[in-house]
């Protein structure tokens, strides 16, 4: 899937990009999944941009993910343990990406999800998995992490968010 904001920053930040090349061309970062896709498919909770209600896939078909990675990893944190799987939304900063849309100052999230064969970092703004290692390179310095239980408590909205999330489990 094309991410304008990941086209943009390789366009606009050389050294961001040699880095981001490297890493991809040594496997060390990947596009996402179809099963991550998937999961991301069965989402049909509403999330309203511009007053508009979209599907969560429907933020990465529209390249509306650009300064929403907080919500985007929150969306994915809440989706995720819908389907069982642990993971934790991270906050950082990245150098490469201060003064982009939404981080003035590089601040930034992506989500750890632990997967049966370990754990895998998602970048929704960047559209890319990769280690704790590689999101590391990437320039993602970690400054907290917060899992399910702490992003209800220092955001109860949530809560009722989570609890009307509309999920397909069994198919698209």
């Amino acid at each position: 899937m094309r991410s304008e904001f990941r086209e943009k920053l390789l366009n606009t930040n050389e050294e961001f990009k040699i880095i981001f090349e490297k890493l991809l061309k040594e496997k060390k970062i990947n596009e996402f999944s179809d099963y991550l896709w998937d999961i991301i498919r069965r989402d049909r909770t509403a999330i309203r941009i511009n007053r508009e209600p979209l599907a969560f896939k429907d933020l990465f078909h529209q390249n509306l993910t650009e300064g929403r990675c907080r919500v985007c990893a929150y969306e994915l944190v809440l989706l995720l343990d819908k389907f069982g799987i642990y993971s934790e939304a991270v906050r950082c900063i990245n150098t490469h990406l201060k003064g982009t849309e939404g981080s003035s100052y590089g601040g930034h999230y992506y989500v750890e999800a632990h997967f049966e064969k370990g754990v895998t970092c998602i970048d929704t703004s960047l559209v890319v998995t990769g280690s704790e290692e590689a999101f590391k390179l990437l320039g993602h310095t970690i400054e907290k992490k917060y899992d399910i239980d702490t992003l209800f408590k220092e955001n109860p909205e949530l809560i009722d968010y989570y609890d009307e999330m509309i999920i397909n489990k069994f198919g698209i």
